[in-house]
């Protein structure tokens, strides 16, 4: 078990920046899970105090810079979330408001929100993984993935609105791409094809879980869905 005088250095600098408590966050799974937890948290704080409020509930509401938020609500708005985002921190809890904040969001747009939300922290956690612990976190699922080829550097599970799903990034000829496994016990509505100005997406309806595609790259979601769909084997 980490030491505490360890985890309460790694809650004051995340990025673990000094040599000792780099090497102590390398060699101790524990503290890689809390620098995980504590760099996403991180990154969710930095968004609500750069969320604007949007006119309505499109999918703009996910951008970090929005054009045409009204202003007097926007300073109200950011004044709650500092207020809220701070006590979070120091109270350890995690600030979710693409979760829960917006009851009508579907299944894509809440796909586009986590890949903005993760992406100021997850480069630096792209690692390649082996398919038999890709397969071992896919069988929650009641699910495997035969003979993949494709490299994948991410796999952890995340929060769909209260559901507990998978997030995988997979390397493609064109670069990366998520994949999310979201069980069908979901409550956001299915959406099969969505995109904004960065990122399209995909999604299947598959026999326990709906499998969503997200990559910049249009060629992905004619060829990344196809494969999934073919090897993708639920036991």
């Amino acid at each position: 078990m980490a030491d505490l005088t360890l985890k309460q250095a790694l809650m004051a600098d995340p990025l673990a920046k000094s040599t000792e408590l780099g090497d102590a966050v390398a060699a101790d799974p524990e503290l890689q899970q809390l620098q995980r937890q504590l760099l996403l948290d991180q990154a969710r704080i930095k968004q609500a105090f750069e969320f604007n409020v949007p006119d309505s509930l499109e999918l703009n509401l996910l951008r970090q810079h929005m054009r045409h938020s009204q202003q007097t609500l926007k300073r109200r708005f950011s004044a709650a979330i500092a207020v809220a985002a701070s006590i979070a921190f120091v109270a350890g809890l995690t600030l979710n408001w693409f979760n829960y904040g917006f009851p009508q969001m579907t299944l894509g747009q809440h796909a586009l929100a986590h890949v903005y939300h993760e992406a100021p922290y997850l480069d630096q956690m792209l690692t390649p993984q082996p398919l038999s612990q890709v397969n071992a976190k896919l069988a929650s699922f009641g699910a495997e993935l035969a003979d993949w080829q494709d490299n994948i550097v991410y796999a952890n599970f995340c929060d769909f609105r209260g559901t507990r799903s998978l997030h995988l990034v997979m390397q493609t000829e064109q670069g990366l791409a998520t994949v999310f496994f979201v069980p069908q016990s979901s409550t956001l509505k299915f959406e099969q094809y969505f995109a904004d100005d960065q990122y399209h997406g995909r999604s299947l309806a598959l026999k326990h879980a709906d499998v969503v595609v997200v990559s910049k790259n249009d060629s992905d979601l004619q060829q990344l869905p196809a494969k999934l769909k073919q090897q993708l084997k639920f036991i």
